[in-house]
């Protein structure tokens, strides 16, 4: 026979489970479906201050403020993309009449690894060799898959009226969603039982302060480990400096590979083709990039998201098992909501709520 805290737990479990069910099958299967509405909102809500400043202070329509405050953020969108490209084609060009150069010096390093690798390999049992051959052979195998999947991934080149048509429809839904703001938030809520609405404007709040905390901490982590890799690659005279730059960007948003999967491979390179000295300016400057954000990771993370960085890792490594590389950004979202839902009482799990229910 349960006891009442057998069940309390038991419920807690339960409800944790289906929630995060819930969660999945919504990302997975509904997101896809309604993602330019999604994207429209996420811009609505950060359109919305300004817009409501244009308003009180200078007395505007509400309509033509966020025509204004949108025609500002595109063109800001616009302005920021032109020179970005502009810069990174430069890089890309001077990268491009350079790869005969890296493709040489890679087929000398490959060689001699090679060299190495089958000198130690003779030395070893028969039976490890047998197994080393049959993982490179997966290796292999492996490597050609990713390679397709990739290929197919880049598709989408041919895909952008698609993707117009998205960012169109993604514009003009944020104006409507942030002119109607009031009615179309008084509307979703009418839609929930009334016993339920003030729990969910609890809700609503709270994911809107954390996720957007969340954001704000992320997008200053990667804008400083891009800034610092940058200022330190120019410092010591490294070649495609915006264009690695942005790369250690991107690489940011991995967890536990990060900038290293970049800084690694360029270090080797470094030292194999006989520039030590160059290896070890660009491991100093990774050291420094590296260390910087350690300092500023947990302290910025856990003032503005109110979740341990445990809980933070924990939730992107469940995001990648379940998502892939978005769940980098959904793991740490359906962490937000679901405190969110605990501490406003309206998921009742593994509190004394949790009891009587």
């Amino acid at each position: 026979m349960l006891t009442a805290m057998d069940r309390a737990w038991l419920y807690s479990v339960l409800g944790l489970a289906g929630f995060l069910v819930v969660s999945w099958a919504l990302i997975t299967y509904a997101l896809p479906i309604v993602m330019p509405f999604v994207l429209a909102w996420v811009l609505a809500e950060m359109m919305d201050p300004a817009v409501t400043w244009l308003v009180r202070r200078a007395r505007m329509p509400r309509s033509l403020a966020v025509a204004v405050v949108l025609l500002f953020f595109v063109g800001i969108m616009v302005a920021l993309f032109t020179v970005g490209v502009a810069y990174v084609v430069g890089e890309i060009r001077a990268l491009i009449r350079n790869l005969p150069y890296l493709y040489a010096a890679g087929l000398d390093i490959s060689s001699q690894v090679l060299l190495y690798l089958e000198d130690l390999v003779g030395s070893l049992p028969e039976s490890v060799q047998v197994t080393i051959g049959e993982n490179l052979g997966k290796l292999q195998a492996n490597l050609g898959t990713y390679l397709e999947t990739l290929a197919r991934r880049l598709g989408f080149i041919t895909s952008v009226p698609g993707f117009l048509i998205n960012l169109i429809i993604t514009f003009v839904a944020a104006f409507f969603i942030t002119r109607d703001r009031q009615e179309i938030g008084a509307f979703l809520l009418s839609l929930f039982p009334a016993k339920w609405r003030d729990q969910l404007r609890q809700v609503r709040v709270e994911v809107l302060t954390n996720a957007i905390g969340w954001a704000k901490a992320q997008v200053l982590l990667i804008l400083m480990t891009m800034l610092v890799s940058m200022l330190g690659l120019a410092i010591i005279g490294a070649n495609y400096v915006v264009l690695a730059g942005l790369a250690i960007g991107l690489l940011d948003i991995l967890p536990i590979v990060g900038p290293g999967a970049l800084y690694a491979p360029w270090i080797l390179y470094s030292a194999f083709t006989g520039r030590l000295a160059f290896g070890v300016k660009l491991l100093i400057v990774y050291a420094v990039v590296s260390a910087l954000r350690q300092v500023l990771e947990s302290k910025v993370v856990g003032d503005r998201v109110g979740l341990h960085p445990l809980a933070v890792l924990l939730s992107i490594y469940l995001g990648i098992k379940f998502f892939g590389a978005l769940g980098v950004v959904f793991g740490p979202l359906i962490t937000i909501l679901l405190k969110a839902m605990v501490t406003s009482g309206l998921l009742p799990i593994f509190t004394g709520d949790g009891r009587q229910r």
